[in-house]
């Protein structure tokens, strides 16, 4: 009883290296027959060696096909059909009984061949990716993403168990195309976006490691650190980040924003002089997976601001789980995925701002930071925080597969 999985997101890139990989690993280990379809880009020969023996050593069968996004249409375009006629040739062969779809693209294949070939289907639906194409396309790709739009709820209607990210997804997801009833809320799996709680685990820092990283960047001894994890781009607000890093210095004016980050320096830096903050107080480092943890164990406070609309409902930042892992609180706004009741100063030592306005950026750093110094009641984040370990995801996952392969 074989269950294949599908991927758009190639395991050798840093999304499919921290939200494919460790789960599929960790539901071979629980026995499961896995079988994974990913896209994975060009020149990434070593990184496929070193996924190919540790699924090897699991049992985890593995096909991938190039990804490709260029030319911007055509190459995505290419992608999808690679996928598409790879998945025909795996279920043909016979023995598959579920198949995993991550996010729409892939979904579409699923949703045919459980037409064409009767296998059980899971929609995982990751985030509203339709709704976000229509809000920030034009032309022939808003079309393409017309066209998925389209096919949402079928798939949805279609799917033997729907997983979503959060809770408001399922809601609005089963209300939308399941007609409000609650018993169809059953077919919905909530499992937020998890990290490995043994790699960002601040136990395993080495203080001298630290140290030796704050020296690097050039991070005085004495700085009190806010942090930003994570690729930059339209969907953060960078301008509020820094407008909160300006509130913070009239609290701490010994704080520094340490940007940990794959992209946006010169954004960074322009952000900082239209605000009229020191572009002295940026750090800004980009680094491999296995150091992030170190990185973070030099943060007194991190940001997580994202834009809030109709297409985050269905967002879990995966920052926040690894944030969390590493006994490090946030400061976010309200409106996206499920953070309004996940963020909790007595649960996290984390805090919702009301408004971006600079009273309301004061008053949270304050919060944040009171919360942080009291002394009389610390807060174990990361033990209150277990929801998103990478082995309550497994288990979540697990569930699904044992209900839909009728496994006690």
């Amino acid at each position: 009883m074989t269950i294949l999985y599908i991927s758009q997101n190639g395991v050798t890139t840093h999304i499919g290296g921290s939200q494919v990989a460790p789960y599929l690993l960790g539901l071979a280990r629980a026995g499961f027959d896995i079988h994974l379809l990913s896209a994975e880009p060009a020149g990434q020969e070593q990184r496929i060696a070193h996924y190919l023996a540790l699924f090897n050593d699991a049992g985890i069968r593995w096909t991938h096909v190039t990804y490709g996004n260029k030319p911007p249409i055509l190459g995505p375009v290419m992608t999808q059909l690679r996928l598409s006629q790879a998945a025909n040739r795996i279920v043909a062969r016979g023995g598959v009984e579920v198949v995993h779809c991550r996010s729409h693209p892939t979904a579409i294949i699923g949703y045919r061949l459980k037409q064409r070939h009767g296998v059980k289907f899971i929609f995982d639906f990751r985030d509203f990716y339709a709704d976000w194409g229509l809000q920030n396309t034009t032309g022939v790709k808003r079309m393409l993403y017309q066209r998925v739009k389209r096919l949402e709820g079928p798939m949805v209607q279609a799917a033997d168990k729907m997983i979503c990210l959060t809770r408001r997804a399922c809601t609005v997801l089963n209300d939308a195309y399941l007609g409000s009833r609650s018993e169809t809320l059953a077919n919905f799996q909530v499992v937020p976006c998890c990290a490995d709680f043994s790699h960002f685990d601040p136990s395993k820092v080495p203080a001298d490691t630290v140290q030796s990283i704050r020296a690097a960047i050039g991070l005085p001894d004495d700085a009190f650190v806010l942090l930003y994890l994570g690729s930059l781009g339209i969907d953060y607000l960078l301008e509020h980040m820094v407008a909160l890093f300006r509130q913070l210095l009239r609290l701490r004016p010994n704080a520094y924003f340490l940007f940990v980050s794959n992209n946006g320096e010169a954004q960074v830096q322009k952000a900082f002089e239209r605000q009229g903050v020191p572009i002295e107080r940026i750090r800004f480092t980009t680094v491999p997976r296995e150091t992030v943890p170190a990185h973070i164990a030099l943060a007194n406070l991190s940001v997580v601001f994202i834009r809030a609309d109709h297409t985050k409902v269905g967002c879990s930042p995966t920052k926040l789980a690894e944030l969390f892992a590493c006994n490090v609180p946030v400061i976010a706004n309200p409106g996206v995925g499920d953070l309004d009741s996940i963020i909790d100063p007595a649960r996290n030592g984390s805090v919702i701002v009301r408004d971006f306005s600079d009273d309301a950026l004061l008053q949270a750093l304050q919060k944040a930071i009171g919360r942080q110094e009291d002394q009389m009641a610390p807060v174990n984040i990361r033990g209150n925080s277990l929801e998103f370990s990478l082995e309550e995801g497994v288990t979540r996952y697990q569930q699904v597969y044992q209900e839909l392969l009728k496994l006690s």
